[in-house]
């Protein structure tokens, strides 16, 4: 159904299995399934999290991006290694301003943890993904893009390293300008436009 571009979601494994905790997994999204259309800077962005409090969320990362020639629209894809203790991961898709999701895929435990009670799980799920980075590699260890701009109101975009800026101060962002604001962070067009009159 993936192939035919009627699903969404497609997941895949290593080795062919359902998907296993401790293990690798990439998960395909087609955005002209569900009628998302990728944003022009970064395409499409996944943002998701492991078990019920939700580990690893935040910040949306833009996800790989392949090419099926000009009949069919791209499918993004984006590569997880499952903590070992993560029994689920819920995680939805955006545009920078659409959404699609949430969707859930379950884990299949690993025998030496079955059984156990959910405590055990979130325990040490806290404990894998409290030391640095941990989430950086478990969601995004093939792609260091992360979503620097955001669609904010009346389509602004705005720099925000790996955090979507939330604080637009609108003005003139140009400092040779005579109407630059120091303090703006969004250029709003106000920067009146020099003609050099030698051009004339």
């Amino acid at each position: 159904m993936f192939e035919l571009g009627r699903a969404p979601v497609y997941w895949k494994t290593m080795n062919g299995l359902p998907p296993t905790a401790g293990e690798k997994l990439r998960i395909f999204y087609n955005p002209a399934a569900n009628n998302i259309v990728p944003n022009e800077e970064f395409g499409i962005a996944f943002n998701g999290g492991f078990n019920q409090p939700i580990m690893c969320g935040g910040e949306p990362r833009a996800m790989l991006s392949k090419s099926r020639g000009k009949a069919d629209s791209p499918i993004y894809s984006i590569q997880i290694c499952i903590p070992r203790h993560a029994l689920n991961l819920i995680f939805s898709f955006t545009n920078g301003g659409d959404w699609d999701g949430p969707y859930r895929l379950q884990f299949q435990v690993p025998k030496a943890l079955r059984n156990k009670p959910i405590e055990v799980f979130n325990e040490g799920l806290t404990e894998e993904l409290s030391k640095d980075g941990a989430c950086e590699r478990a969601i995004f260890p093939d792609t260091s893009v992360v979503v620097t701009r955001c669609t904010m109101i009346g389509n602004l975009n705005v720099e925000g390293g790996d955090r979507c800026n939330l604080n637009l101060v609108l003005g003139c962002t140009d400092p040779s300008s005579p109407s630059y604001d120091p303090l703006a962070n969004v250029d709003d067009g106000s920067c009146p436009i020099e003609l050099d009159s030698d051009s004339q």
